[in-house]
């Protein structure tokens, strides 16, 4: 015989809670997976603007952008075995992220290669505020007092870790328009990732970035390449396995985070930058960095637990 409380109408009703309860559980530690991918991507990122700075020695920075792009791809067929190309959706927005993506980092070589690495990083590092506003807008994404606050933190933890660099002058205002530019482009290309994150995976996204990218910028060598030196293919290919991984890593991130926590998140690559610039080159840290790296840090930590 069937005990009466097995039968009864509410029970259905509970289990469905039940398993709504379950299926709720996970979402906490995919999304601390997601922060802890973008904080890797934002190290391997920092890494290439030292690389970048690099190889602009002895290359123009659009044809640096054109190396990146085109080693990346190369990377991304071959690791995917060609199946980064198959994509689930339209082609329109992956072109259009591909455009938007091509044109930031386009800029922001041009600004390292103008303006310098200290203020234009500063300045291309504060996309979070453009890429919050737009996911806002666009994808009707939560932006909170909490929000507010982290990226407030994040553009004084900028300002500190690159104010004694910060010295505008004539020769570097078309660089620092162009770091500007490539903020509020980087900005939209984040959104657009979030948003292709829906249907397209990671390795889709990335090389179809990867390839508009390469065909964007490939007028560059019409100006012709410099001869080649150690220093300057080492240069490169430490921008290419750097971007590639960086890239994918963030795309995979923004999968399970919302565009104000990944971009937050995503901009720490200026301590990494600094720090590499002061081993590398010999350049000093001042304690404005130590203060500015505790705002950074106490950003991302604001952003990544909710009330």
């Amino acid at each position: 015989m069937e005990s009466p409380g097995l039968t009864r109408r509410g029970s259905p009703a509970r289990s469905r809670r039940v398993e709504a309860l379950a299926r709720s559980v996970p979402a906490r530690p995919v999304a601390r997976e997601g922060v802890g991918v973008i904080l890797a991507a934002s190290v391997l990122f920092g890494t290439m603007a030292l690389f970048v700075r690099l190889a602009a020695r002895e290359m123009p920075p659009v044809q640096i952008t054109f190396v990146r792009f085109v080693g990346s791809f190369l990377i991304l067929l071959v690791t995917t075995r060609g199946r980064g190309l198959a994509r689930r959706g339209p082609r329109g927005p992956l072109v259009l992220r591909g455009l938007i993506g091509a044109a930031a980092i386009s800029l922001y070589f041009v600004a390292i290669a103008g303006a310098g690495a200290g203020l234009a990083t500063l300045l291309q590092n504060s996309y979070p505020v453009f890429a919050a506003s737009f996911a806002a807008l666009l994808l009707r994404e939560p932006f909170s007092a909490r929000l507010v606050a982290a990226l407030a933190l994040n553009l004084t933890g900028l300002g500190l870790v690159l104010a004694p660099e910060a010295r505008l002058h004539p020769a570097a205002v078309m660089g620092a328009l162009a770091a500007c530019a490539a903020a509020l482009l980087s900005g939209g290309a984040v959104v657009a990732a979030r948003h292709l994150r829906r249907t397209e995976s990671a390795s889709v996204i990335t090389t179809w970035f990867m390839a508009v990218g390469m065909v964007v910028t490939a007028p560059a060598l019409a100006i012709g390449l410099p001869a080649p030196s150690v220093p300057l293919v080492l240069a490169l290919a430490g921008v290419i396995v750097t971007s590639v991984a960086g890239q994918w890593l963030l795309h995979h991130g923004l999968g399970f985070i919302s565009v104000a926590r990944g971009s937050l998140m995503a901009a720490t690559s200026v301590l990494t930058a600094t720090v590499l610039e002061a081993i590398v080159l010999g350049e000093h840290l001042g304690a404005h960095v130590l203060v500015g790296a505790c705002c950074m840090i106490a950003a991302v930590a604001l952003a990544t637990d909710r009330p």
